[in-house]
């Protein structure tokens, strides 16, 4: 899939990087590249996502709350008449509301740290598949196939040993936000009562 649907530079001089078919450890990379991949675009979107609601969010408490304490800040009541002090009140605590969700969501979601650990999942399964073809250069099948064979075992441990590793960190990843997520709100609520 990746590896093989790769376009070749005509610049890149480095050695065996043409397609490889039928390959054991070369199909099972590529099967981990586009589940990864796949990852990545799912996680990147909901992380923007996140961050524009979050954004705009900030941006309206900061000026929100600028034209409300205007007084105290500038020495000038910009928002004297009428109910204008009341609708942007509303609008600082809306906007509050909305930026302590999308931090939670985030936080409880993990959108930041699970397009973080995938990204780097997909790198070092690039730096396994160039391994692995540099390993086999020069070889061909009929005649050097122990070598080969040999080459796919070690490649295909490495391969199972950093997904079952990047399995457990998605463990602890998910654990850790929602024990950080259930530390941070309680402590803010035990915060309101003193």
């Amino acid at each position: 899939m990746a590896s093989r649907d790769a376009v070749i530079n005509k610049n890149d001089k480095r050695h065996n990087n043409g397609p490889i078919d039928k390959d054991v450890a070369i199909d099972e990379i590529d099967f981990y590249l586009a589940k990864y991949t796949k990852r990545v675009t799912n996680f990147e979107a909901k992380k923007k996502i996140n961050e524009r609601f979050t954004f705009v969010s900030l941006v309206i408490v900061l000026l929100s709350a600028g034209l409300i304490y205007s007084p105290f800040l500038f020495g000038v009541d910009v928002l004297e008449y009428g109910y204008s002090r009341l609708i942007f009140s509303l609008f600082l605590s809306t906007a509050g509301m909305i930026l302590f969700v999308s931090y939670l969501v985030n936080r409880l979601k993990g959108y930041t740290r699970a397009w973080s650990r995938n990204r780097l999942m997909k790198e070092q399964l690039g730096i396994l598949a160039r391994e692995y073809r540099l390993s086999i250069r020069g070889k061909k099948l009929p005649t050097d196939r122990e070598y080969i064979n040999i080459e796919q075992e070690n490649i295909l441990s490495k391969l199972f040993e950093l997904e079952s590793k990047n399995r457990v960190e998605t463990h602890a990843d998910i654990v850790g936000d929602y024990i950080a997520a259930h530390e941070g709100v309680f402590g803010w609520v035990k915060g309101l009562r003193k």
